[in-house]
């Protein structure tokens, strides 16, 4: 699973578009309460990754969506990934 969105950066003080750019969970780690997702943003889904960000979030041990899908579906909740879709 990964999520597909538009990612603007900045470069020389230009904002930088690339459609479509590719955000996948690398890594999860935390405790059974709190999650860090590690996520890495590719410009598209073979190059070399433009930079790492980190998410934490709640987890719901009991949840049948397993950790993974969870941190996805947090993801989308944050403004950056506002209009990410699954791909």
């Amino acid at each position: 699973m990964a999520l597909s969105y538009d990612k603007t950066i900045t470069v020389a003080g230009r904002n930088i578009t690339f459609q479509s750019a590719y955000a996948k969970i690398t890594s999860v780690q935390g405790s059974k309460d709190r999650i860090t997702a590690c996520v890495e943003i590719r410009t598209d889904a073979v190059g070399e990754p433009i930079t790492y960000t980190a998410s934490t979030f709640d987890h719901d041990c009991e949840s049948p969506d397993g950790v993974f899908r969870q941190a996805y579906l947090h993801l989308k909740t944050l403004p950056e990934f506002a209009n990410a879709v699954d791909c």
